[in-house]
């Protein structure tokens, strides 16, 4: 479990930190959704779909560590990308789904993650695309209502 708490929390927040200090705004309007969409996709596929390799009788703990750093962190920088620095929107897009499928790729080559019930790494990217989906609809509602200047 050490692992995941590393890899999953505390090295992410080393970022998270910095973005906060920076971009407070971003971050507190970002973080949320970025918690809440991935307690969401983790909920359901922890209990149907993957495992960690350490694993509590409510499987869906074992993800608390992903939900509260990496993921809502990697959307707070997904949105930067997006607001800041101007990345066109497929573009965005392309590289947080790849750049995180891959990542729980090689998670995955460690045996620290194990799929079942027919998930692989295709279904993996397509989860991703529906969380930063979420962000995105979240992100055009908040520029719309202009709340993000």
């Amino acid at each position: 479990m050490l692992f995941h708490i590393i890899i999953g929390f505390i090295l992410p927040w080393i970022l998270g930190v910095y973005l906060f200090k920076n971009q407070t705004k971003l971050f507190l309007l970002f973080y949320p959704i970025g918690t809440a969409s991935s307690f969401f996709i983790n909920d359901i596929g922890f209990n149907y779909f993957w495992k960690l390799d350490h694993t509590f009788e409510e499987l869906s703990l074992s993800a608390i560590p992903y939900n509260l750093g990496v993921y809502p962190i990697l959307v707070c920088l997904f949105v930067c990308s997006i607001y800041y620095k101007k990345m066109p929107i497929i573009a965005a897009f392309l590289v947080f789904i790849l750049g995180t499928t891959f990542a729980e790729f090689i998670v995955l080559l460690l045996e620290k993650v194990k799929y079942r019930n027919g998930w692989n790494i295709f279904w993996t990217g397509v989860s991703y695309l529906l969380h930063y989906l979420i962000v995105y609809i979240y992100y055009r509602s908040i520029r719309k209502f202009i709340l993000l200047n």
